[in-house]
C-alpha cells in the first residue's frame, strides 16, 4: 500500500506543505517543507537551525580563545637564538 502522506525524516510525523485549517486545528498533520529530496516538519527544521546556530557560536568562541590578536603589543619577542 503506497504512502498517502509524506513523513518527516527526523520525527516521522505526517507532513504537508498545504494544511487545511480543520486538519491543522486537530494537529494530525504537521506543516513542513520538501528540502533536498526529503520532507521535514517545521518543528524539526527550527530545532535543526537552532543546533546549527549553537554549533557556530561554540566554534566561534573556541576560535577566539586561540586568536593571535589577543597577545599584548608590549609582549617581548621570543629569543630565537637559544
Amino acid at each position: 500500500m503506497p504512502k498517502l502522506k509524506p513523513q518527516c525524516v527526523r520525527c516521522g510525523s505526517p507532513v504537508t506543505n498545504s494544511i487545511e485549517s480543520q486538519i491543522k486545528q486537530h494537529e494530525k498533520i504537521k506543516f513542513g517543507r520538501y528540502i533536498d529530496n526529503v520532507w521535514m516538519c517545521d518543528d524539526c527544521i527550527s530545532s535543526h537551525k537552532k543546533r546549527e546556530e549553537n554549533n557556530v557560536l561554540m566554534r566561534d568562541k573556541g576560535d577566539k580563545s586561540n586568536d593571535v590578536s589577543d597577545v599584548s603589543p608590549n609582549t617581548p619577542i621570543a629569543d630565537e637564538s637559544g
